[in-house]
């Protein structure tokens, strides 16, 4: 929150002041390939991913041999509908923002601990 633009007007008139807003950039095509790698548990729920962190079986559970399932959310065609949304309704924060001076911008294409660090002094709470 906000996700749009009139979201965004409508936290500023009620008074409520946004210090910093974090914009993580990852290309639409890594958010895809990402997302569709997610494996869920059918039985007990444990999450998977076919590259960061695979089940020994790709198709069962590690856990508890349950069926592993591609939920409709990562599904490639989902996560290519949510992200046409993004960038119609939501993207334009980044200019909102930007305008105010509240802005930051941080690559979210590094390894987990780089992009954790780029965020951290971005929001200046490293050095």
């Amino acid at each position: 929150m906000p996700r749009t633009v009139a979201q965004a007007e409508a936290i500023e008139q009620m008074g409520i002041e946004i210090d910093k807003v974090l914009d993580i950039e990852v290309k639409d095509e890594d958010i895809v390939r990402r997302l569709s790698g997610r494996r869920v548990c059918a039985s007990c729920g444990a999450s998977y991913h076919t590259v960061y962190k695979p089940s020994a079986d790709p198709t069962k559970c590690d856990r508890c041999g349950g069926e592993l399932i591609i939920r409709k959310d990562d599904e490639p065609s989902t996560v290519l509908e949510r992200l046409a949304v993004y960038h119609e309704q939501t993207e334009p924060l980044k200019e909102f923002y930007a305008a105010r001076g509240k802005l930051a911008v941080v690559e979210g294409q590094e390894e987990v601990v780089d992009t954790t660090a780029l965020v951290l002094k971005a929001l200046g709470v490293t050095k």
